[in-house]
């Protein structure tokens, strides 16, 4: 793995139009997955389906308000339960792509972060993974903790950089700056033909407990 330092400025964009593009780019999600939860299904659904879909779209609401608050630069650094945090990221691309999104729950690793921009850096790295796997592929996600320094890892079984479908060019310069912001890195490993794994590591805020 290597670290990737992006040119930051290959698209264009001038300090006043970043952060509303930014902005825009990180709600499309969220937006997308509240109207696909909120569609009436033609099947009979169970009270408990219905408390389950109606956790979720509150679950979008709750992000969209976080990004709202970190683009008015209202940072909140503390403590992060990124093995929630990584599970919530990962509902939410399971509802807006057709790709399979395996997240086995590990025990409960906390990071020292901004949840707004961790959330961020997490949506992004699952919505280019399952773009890049497709329909038919599967993306794996994986958050562990090693010597004091935690990660969460999303691997895709996709054609690799260079062979995926553009979207907006802005997926992986928001992970970056998310993450450096929140003291990290990102390492980045992708084969022609065997898929990409991108790995965002963290301070932890300490050792795992029992769950998450």
């Amino acid at each position: 793995m290597g670290v990737i330092n992006a040119p930051w400025d290959k698209n264009g964009l001038s300090a006043d139009d970043a952060p509303l593009v930014r902005l825009c780019h990180d709600l499309r999600q969220y937006v997308a997955a509240g109207l696909l939860l909120s569609e009436q299904s033609s099947a009979t659904i169970d009270e408990a389906a219905v408390l389950g879909r109606m956790s979720l779209i509150r679950q979008q609401f709750a992000a969209i308000a976080e990004l709202l608050e970190v683009e008015q630069d209202a940072r909140r650094i503390g403590g992060v339960n990124l093995s929630r945090l990584a599970g919530e990221c990962a509902d939410v691309v399971r509802v807006t792509h057709r790709a399979a999104v395996i997240f086995e729950r590990p025990a409960r690793v906390t990071v020292v972060g901004d949840q707004a921009l961790l959330r961020r850096a997490i949506g992004n790295l699952l919505d280019n993974a399952c773009r890049a796997a497709g329909g038919a592929g599967t993306v794996q996600v994986h958050v562990d903790i090693v010597d004091g320094e935690a990660w969460v890892e999303v691997s895709d079984d996709g054609p690799g950089f260079g062979d995926v479908a553009s979207g907006t060019g802005l997926g992986l310069r928001v992970v970056a700056e998310a993450v450096r912001a929140c003291a990290g890195r990102m390492e980045i490993r992708s084969t022609p033909g065997a898929g990409t794994t991108v790995r965002i590591c963290l301070p932890a805020g300490h050792r795992p407990v029992r769950s998450a």
